[in-house]
């Protein structure tokens, strides 16, 4: 146990990826960075070993999962009493919004803070990357596993059969009209993307359209994933086109592609394509929104993002961007029209409506992970920028 323990820990410390170690129920042992950050709850280590059973992996047959929104995480066994557990991990840079949507249900809130800031730090894996790493760890304890035998799941679609607008309506009408869809469909579908306009990209969807997708395949599930490559292509350079960082975007629709390999229902396929679409949409619309400050500003406010649950002081954002106070606050109003304080408090509003929606912590736990002083200070700033107390916007009123 201790020649595991050490061989982990030297692992984490070479990569800077989290590492976790399970016992056969879900039981956390240890972590790698050795912090209360990186553990899950008990509930959640436990899903991830019965998907692990459920998925028929063993200790020669290790797995990696697709969660949302983007992130991958590796599962090998040492053992039916002792389990791996690397990441969560991401070929792309995610905020802490991200983050947040991904392990509020599995991280204790007094852990949020740390474990965001931790995700926010770490480096970025591929799943190219993680299936070496997968490789690497299982040589390390004594044995050989070939890259083919590590199995890459996406519950996520899966899930969302039949969940999808586009089963509705989107793609039939293409199949069924006798000409090719004009070039306008596609230009409007990028320019919406370009734009990081989410409504225009949705009535672009779904405007009556006559013509049909190419056909590229007698095989219907092939032609769409055929057509899934085609849409991706067009969309990452549409999204590169609009601000997107290249590496980003390039990552993000290797990863999509890498999702929609694995599918074997058209209608999940058609899911996926939409959800690609509007995620790249999302993040072109954020980077345009970045864009429109100045870099101190940008650098300001990045600062404010990964530093969001500890005492922000203005001195200490006037040291990191290099302005007395004074011009940092003139400008940082002028730029994003309100104050700094104004501003981290409608940030850490944002988290606050995440977790009352949804998860069921305890307001005295969102307090804290907010880093407020206390629950009435709380919710009496809730209330002065969203008009009603924490419970009532918990409750729906």
């Amino acid at each position: 146990m201790q020649a595991i323990e050490q061989t982990l820990e030297r692992l984490n410390s070479i990569t800077g990826i989290p590492l976790s170690l399970l016992d056969g129920e879900g039981h956390l042992l240890r972590t790698w960075p050795d912090t209360a950050a990186a553990a899950p709850r008990t509930e959640a280590g436990a899903a991830v070993i019965a998907d692990f059973r459920l998925q028929k992996r063993d200790a020669l047959h290790p797995l990696i999962s697709f969660l949302d929104p983007g992130f991958l995480l590796g599962v090998a066994e040492i053992d039916p009493a002792r389990y791996v557990l690397i990441g969560l991990v991401s070929p792309y840079v995610h905020s802490r919004a991200d983050i947040l949507a991904m392990v509020g249900d599995a991280i204790h809130p007094t852990q949020l803070q740390s474990y965001c800031d931790m995700l926010m730090k770490q480096p970025l894996v591929s799943l190219e990357k993680l299936k070496d790493l997968l490789c690497l760890l299982t040589a390390l304890l004594g044995r050989e596993v070939p890259e083919g035998n590590i199995l890459f799941v996406d519950n996520v679609s899966s899930r969302k059969l039949g969940a999808s607008l586009l089963d509705q309506s989107l793609f039939e009408q293409r199949e069924e009209a006798e000409f090719h869809v004009p070039t306008d469909y596609e230009t409007a579908l990028c320019s919406a993307v370009e734009a990081g306009d989410r409504a225009l990209l949705e009535r672009s969807l779904f405007a009556p359209v006559r013509g049909r997708i190419g056909r590229m395949s007698a095989n219907e599930l092939r032609q769409q994933k055929y057509s899934f490559i085609c849409m991706a292509t067009l969309t990452s350079r549409a999204a590169i086109r609009g601000g997107l960082n290249a590496e980003t975007a390039f990552s993000l629709s290797d990863l999509y592609c890498q999702r929609a390999d694995l599918l074997t229902e058209v209608p999940l396929i058609q899911n996926l394509t939409f959800t690609m679409l509007m995620d790249f949409c999302s993040k072109v619309r954020e980077v345009k929104k970045r864009s429109d400050t100045s870099p101190i500003i940008q650098n300001c406010l990045g600062y404010i993002s990964v530093h969001l649950h500890e005492p922000i002081t203005l001195e200490q954002l006037s040291r990191h961007c290099g302005l007395c106070t004074r011009s940092l606050s003139l400008r940082f109003r002028e730029e994003m029209g309100m104050g700094i304080p104004e501003y981290i408090h409608r940030e850490k509003l944002r988290e606050a409506e995440y977790l009352l929606r949804h998860t069921e912590y305890s307001l005295s736990e969102i307090t804290v992970y907010l880093n407020y002083p206390s629950q009435s200070y709380f919710t009496q700033i809730f209330k002065k920028y969203r008009g009603r107390t924490p419970q009532q916007f918990r409750d729906g009123r």
